[in-house]
């Protein structure tokens, strides 16, 4: 669903491929202009993660999963809050829009954007537009961020669903929290301060398929329903609300028990034929606890010209954020009979990978089942 640091002045703001309108710069006395360099984003790899817990902080972090860092791509959008320390603790986060565009010299860089307040309460980034630099006064501010952009409410909260990709700060652990940050009208370099805030990492667990092609197999061919998943976190009718800039670690997008009445869907047009044959797909999906049930995937797919249907079982599966469950299988027929390679449930640190073992499948006709 998708890179290099240099950060620009805004004027540059021409070269940015989309963006079409700029509003004048105008600086106020007294504050200083803050640019951001590009973030980077830890993504989905294995790893250990548990349960956020009330009383984390700078003296109890978790640990680090370990996992491949990159940048955003071109096109990104992200939310950045921004909250002054006081006396009485950190004031009310105000929200900034970016998007992420490249100049002349063929680097990313942050640009501001505007948002505006839709007819549904919600705020929508304009990424086509560039906004007005973040001018601040100096003090100690934290910033974090989540991307993309999806509309957001007043409140700063999400709503967030099966089958969407997002990352975001995430105060668990200290590579990836918000931290003091000290503004300083002296610290410039040409005119503006620029930060590199902590990364920011996956909130949701991503399943990732290949579906390859064995003895007899001529075509691969998805079907419009694709792949199927159902038994995952239900996330009620609206979603679930992602508090993702609270102060409170308890606001962190938890695991819930029970309630696995949901599915997601990767549509067949969205699924890839790579050059060897093979089909390939990724959807993300919230953190799930499903030890007492079972996840079900449908794969509806043509095989040599005939529409098939195969069912798997994942059972005893605790899917966790910032893990990619990747499942693999290879197709063949003999004598005339479909069959389609088992796989086993090895550990969540390696890939799910096909045994020796071989299931025979009939001919199926494509339906939809009702989840």
């Amino acid at each position: 669903m998708m890179r290099r640091i240099l950060l620009i002045p805004i004027t540059a703001a021409c070269f940015l491929c989309g963006c079409s309108r700029m509003q004048p710069e105008q600086r106020p006395d007294e504050v200083v202009k803050v640019e951001f360099r590009l973030p980077d984003s830890y993504g989905v790899q294995s790893g250990g993660v548990t349960k956020a817990e009330d009383d984390l902080g700078p003296d109890n972090w978790h640990d680090m999963p370990d996992m491949n860092i990159s940048l955003l791509p071109v096109g990104s959008t992200l939310w950045l809050t921004y909250a002054r320390q006081s006396e009485d603790g950190y004031g009310k986060p105000e929200l900034q829009g970016y998007v992420v565009g490249t100049n002349t010299g063929g680097f990313n860089t942050l640009y501001p954007c505007t948002s505006t307040l839709g007819s549904d309460g919600k705020m929508h980034i304009n990424s086509d537009e560039i906004g007005s630099p973040l001018y601040l006064e100096a003090g100690t501010y934290k910033f974090k961020m989540i991307s993309p952009a999806y509309p957001i409410g007043q409140d700063l909260s999400m709503q967030v669903n099966n089958g969407m990709f997002f990352y975001s700060t995430d105060g668990r652990y200290k590579e990836t929290s918000a931290l003091p940050i000290e503004i300083d009208l002296e610290n410039t370099t040409g005119g503006a301060q620029y930060i590199k805030l902590n990364p920011i990492i996956s909130q949701v667990a991503r399943f990732d398929f290949t579906i390859s092609k064995g003895k007899g197999v001529h075509t691969l061919e998805p079907l419009e329903a694709g792949i199927e998943i159902s038994g995952l976190q239900d996330p009620g009718e609206d979603g679930i609300t992602y508090n993702w800039c609270s102060e409170h670690i308890s606001d962190t997008l938890e695991m819930r028990y029970g309630d696995k009445r949901s599915w997601a869907n990767i549509p067949g047009e969205e699924l890839k034929t790579e050059s060897d044959g093979s089909i390939t797909g990724e959807i993300g999906v919230l953190p799930t606890f499903a030890l007492d049930y079972s996840i079900i995937i449908l794969i509806n797919i043509a095989v040599n010209g005939v529409p098939t249907q195969y069912m798997t079982l994942l059972n005893s599966m605790i899917l966790l954020h910032a893990h990619t469950y990747s499942i693999k299988w290879e197709i063949s027929v003999e004598e005339g009979v479909i069959s389609v390679v088992t796989w086993q449930n090895q550990s969540w640190s390696t890939d799910l990978k096909p045994d020796k073992t071989t299931l025979e499948h009939e001919y199926n006709s494509l339906h939809t089942p009702s989840l």
